[in-house]
């Protein structure tokens, strides 16, 4: 396999004790093939080596290798979304959904992904834009899902999409989650799971103070509005569970999927379906009840 002096960035979640030895691994294997590698700023103090920033990298590689779980996967994710870059996500964390090779694989991995083996999908994000007295204040992305959340009591929201009042949603919280995302927050509050190849807007309530309240899965073009009637204590919305903006009443999050798309690497040997059963527990029998 010849590289052709491609770039890769490595960024890693260096808390995670292997994450240092992995990155050293991995840099080593890329320069003995002729790539060129940047370390994210972190990472790079670990290995003694030159770091530059999270954007700097995503404007710069054609691949982005992560080395933790899930939540250093969706932190790429966010910096390449609407860019050439792919995403490689490696597992050295815990579940791993979004990762396509655990640790052991990391070499071939790279060598699958490199050579062109292995398929690269694109993935809408979900996009938000937080409006106060009319004017945008915030615009944010995230590939798993955006979500307004209170702290210790009920939210009260007024929902709006296609062109219609959804009523009054009193919740903990809302998620507006992509496909991708569908297995994870949305999941754990009772969402569907959603194939990623689906382009599709789940907005999930997150624990409904009415039996009414269910998920609705949303087509590509739709926009749905949320409008904060009331909370008792601070309210966010959050992208991916790792940025967050303050909400006041009255404000509204307008969420919608965006044109913009990730970039992400697919292991053939890890289909949808089975990632479901190995890492979601997902059960299948031939036997049924009666």
């Amino acid at each position: 396999m010849t590289a052709r002096k491609r770039r890769v960035a490595l960024l890693g979640h260096t808390r995670r004790s292997g994450v240092p030895r992995a990155a050293a691994r991995a840099r080593q294997y890329l320069i003995r093939i002729g790539c060129e590698v940047r370390l994210h700023e972190s990472l790079a103090g670990a290995l003694g080596q030159p770091g530059h920033s999270l954007l700097d990298l995503a404007r710069w590689c054609q691949y982005m290798v992560t080395l933790g779980g899930d939540g250093t996967a969706l932190t790429g994710a966010r910096a390449l979304a609407g860019r050439n870059g792919v995403l490689l996500p490696i597992n050295l964390g815990g579940l791993g959904f979004l990762t396509i090779a655990e640790e052991r694989d990391l070499v071939p991995a790279l060598r699958e992904t490199l050579g062109g083996q292995w398929p690269v999908d694109r993935r809408r994000v979900v996009g938000a834009v937080v409006r106060r007295s009319g004017r945008a204040m915030h615009r944010g992305h995230a590939l798993n899902d955006v979500v307004i959340k209170g702290g210790y009591a009920a939210i009260h929201l007024r929902l709006r999409t296609m062109g219609a009042d959804l009523g009054h949603l009193v919740a903990d919280g809302l998620i507006a989650a992509s496909a991708s995302g569908s297995t994870a927050y949305s999941l754990s509050a009772g969402g569907p799971l959603v194939s990623p190849e689906v382009e599709a807007l789940v907005v999930t309530p997150a624990c409904a103070h009415s039996l009414g309240s269910r998920s609705l899965v949303l087509p590509p073009g739709a926009t749905l509005t949320a409008r904060l009637i009331a909370s008792v204590d601070r309210t966010l919305v959050l992208f991916d569970g790792q940025e967050s903006v303050s909400l006041r009443r009255a404000d509204e999050v307008e969420l919608r999927l965006e044109r913009r798309r990730l970039r992400i690497a697919r292991n053939p040997a890890m289909p949808f379906a089975e990632a479901l059963q190995k890492k979601l527990g997902w059960q299948g029998s031939t036997r049924r009840s009666m």
